[in-house]
């Protein structure tokens, strides 16, 4: 899977536990590049962006991870997951 593109779609409107953000990821090891589709995802827990951008980021450095329809309330949850990342 060279140039997959996945495009998750939540369709929740809040994404709160690891466990969540577990089950979201789940198989997505075999891609090279998903995307995360936020449309209508209200908010995120810290416990679910730490999951997904931080902990799943290290367990997987090859895979590109993007998203999309990221409204201020959720850029504000994941973006100091992603600066402290650095």
């Amino acid at each position: 899977f060279e140039k997959t593109h996945v495009y998750v779609k939540l369709f929740q409107k809040e994404y709160i536990s690891r466990s969540e953000a577990r089950r979201l990821m789940t198989g997505l090891d075999k891609f090279k590049e998903i995307i995360l589709d936020f449309k209508g995802v209200k908010s995120l827990g810290q416990g679910f962006a730490d999951e997904v951008f931080r902990v799943f980021r290290s367990q997987h450095p090859e895979i590109i991870i993007k998203t999309q329809n990221i409204n201020p309330v959720l850029d504000s949850i994941i973006k100091p997951v992603l600066d402290n990342e650095i």
